[in-house]
């Protein structure tokens, strides 16, 4: 642990942390990564277990239905923000709407390949895809932090990075520890330009533009909002986490973790801003062409902007934020990101905070109504901290069939930097409406995957993909995981790597828009897996 908050530290030398590296080879994250409690355990294991029948769960590459037992999943298209980046991977969690699935196929087990990139302690909070399917995204060592283009095959670096403003010397007073910090644009977006739209940790955003070839990345402008966050007592900072913008491409909408929400008019800088008194935000929010839709820890909310340009909210929706945060979360309230199914006639999906069970709210989009809600997993031991994937259904001819799935994953558990221990449970229900606008909802499977990462679904191989720890092997492993949409059923789980470099840590799992291929952030670096047959 000394060691690795030594990393996490970085250093304040510059040349160290941002030095040259386009075309230098590339580095894989190292298997030998081991924390002396994982020889120990190895050594129990070998000992006591070394007939135990589940230790097949630490082969290479373990298959539970046919490669091909898995479809494409028929569903309405999510609208296309005409001022973000394709529908293929525009920010954190896919597109506008916040869904976490993908047009394209994810790997489907077909002789599965490994690589890696690693530059010491440090990841990708975000990975974002630019016209040419090549990876932008902005990493991170804890206090230092960079926008890097990477080749997406190769994983090496396109240009150099460029170097965003680190967080202040004194960012360890702040409490706020780097696997817990979601500020400095590890929540950016990429625009319809490939231009990287960044918050910093200065509290400014910052327009970068990826070059269409070869070239560096180049800053475009720079809006300062310092004087437009919640004033806090040294050494506290509130910080402006999460930017998007609204439909008309007009204002960028930002959130900060202290409860603004405000619009930054794109050509004259100019600021309107809402406080949401007594209340913070620590999920991501989404935009569409209805308004903007943003979760506190008290509240959900539906956003516009009024013929003078004031922020005017909609409608206000509390829900059951629960007694305390539950084991494992960041927040006392919900854990989820905001998330969109539909049309403006559609939904909005988040979790509550409720004891003994927390519940999944069906919430419509035009006045804010919850028209259904369940609860998810065993009681005294549920809750989620990771955003939902949400989308509507369809039949084969890509017509609404008035149902929509959700996915949540259980995050419940007593985690302590860098191991994690959550209860199983990645459950898919369904919120069906008849003609006569009645909506029921009900839990369609529950599979014991465990993990506390971003999860994706791809609707082009109609698999649903985490990433979690191998428990019951002699030594620590990390393995993907495929879980059949459809049935629940595991499709298949591959070995991704051993020892605590490929540690995804809460991080998040994305799918190149080709097809095949999926990567994670780990935190020593990033990880490609992908099919070696396409």
């Amino acid at each position: 642990m000394v060691i690795i908050l030594f990393l996490c530290l970085g250093s304040t030398n510059s040349k160290w942390t941002y030095g040259s590296l386009a075309n230098a080879a590339v580095r894989p994250i190292s298997e030998g990564l081991t924390l002396p409690w994982d020889y120990v355990r190895g050594a129990w294991n070998a000992i006591f277990r070394p007939s135990d029948p589940e230790t097949q769960m630490c082969d290479d590459f373990v298959r539970y239905l046919p490669a091909d037992a898995s479809q494409p999943i028929a569903h309405v298209p999510i609208p296309q923000h005409p001022f973000m980046a394709a529908n293929r991977g525009s920010n954190m969690h896919s597109d506008a709407y916040m869904s976490d699935a993908y047009e394209a196929a994810g790997p489907i087990g077909v002789d599965m390949q490994v690589s890696s990139s690693s530059q010491g302690f440090g990841g990708y909070g975000t990975v974002t895809f630019d016209k040419s399917g090549r990876i932008v995204a902005v990493y991170s060592n804890g206090r230092g932090f960079q926008l890097r283009l990477l080749d997406p095959n190769t994983l090496e670096e396109l240009a150099d990075p460029y170097p965003l403003p680190a967080r202040p010397w004194y960012w360890l007073l702040q409490g706020i520890l780097p696997w817990r910090y979601i500020g400095a644009g590890m929540y950016f977006y990429l625009d319809e330009q490939d231009r990287a739209i960044v918050p910093t940790t200065r509290n400014t955003i910052r327009v970068i533009q990826v070059p269409e070839g070869e070239g560096e990345l180049e800053l475009v402008r720079e809006y300062d909002l310092s004087d437009h966050v919640v004033p806090m007592r040294w050494p506290h900072l509130d910080s402006v986490a999460w930017v998007l913008p609204d439909w008309r491409g007009e204002v960028y909408w930002y959130a900060t973790t202290g409860g603004i929400v405000g619009t930054l008019n794109i050509e004259t800088g100019a600021v309107q801003t809402v406080l949401l008194d007594g209340e913070i935000i620590e999920n991501s929010f989404a935009v569409a062409e209805d308004g903007v839709f943003i979760v506190s820890d008290v509240a959900l909310y539906r956003f516009n902007r009024g013929e003078d340009g004031e922020i005017a909210i909609d409608w206000r929706t509390e829900y059951d934020r629960g007694p305390a945060s539950k084991p494992g979360h960041i927040t006392r309230g919900s854990g989820t990101s905001v998330s969109l199914m539909g049309g403006a006639d559609g939904f909005v999906a988040i979790t509550d905070n409720a004891e003994p069970r927390i519940h999944l709210l069906f919430v419509r989009r035009t006045d804010g109504d919850v028209v259904c809600s369940t609860p998810l997993f065993e009681e005294g031991k549920s809750g989620t901290d990771i955003s939902a994937a949400c989308f509507q259904r369809a039949d084969s001819e890509g017509s609404a069939i008035g149902v929509y799935s959700v996915i949540v994953e259980n995050n419940w558990g007593h985690h302590r930097f860098p191991y994690s221990h959550p209860e199983a449970g990645l459950t898919r229900v369904d919120l069906i409406c008849r003609p006569d606008g009645t909506c029921s909802c009900e839990e369609v499977w529950t599979n014991p995957a465990r993990g506390i990462c971003v999860f994706k679904l791809s609707f082009g191989s109609g698999l649903v993909y985490t990433y979690w720890r191998g428990d019951d092997c002699p030594k620590t492993t990390w393995y993907l995981t495929a879980v059949d949409f459809a049935s629940g059923e595991t499709a298949f789980k591959k070995l991704v790597g051993t020892g605590m470099g490929f540690n995804n840590w809460a991080g998040s799992l994305f799918l190149h828009p080709d097809g095949g291929v999926a990567y994670s952030t780990t935190i020593f670096g990033l990880v490609m897996m992908r099919d070696g047959t396409p």
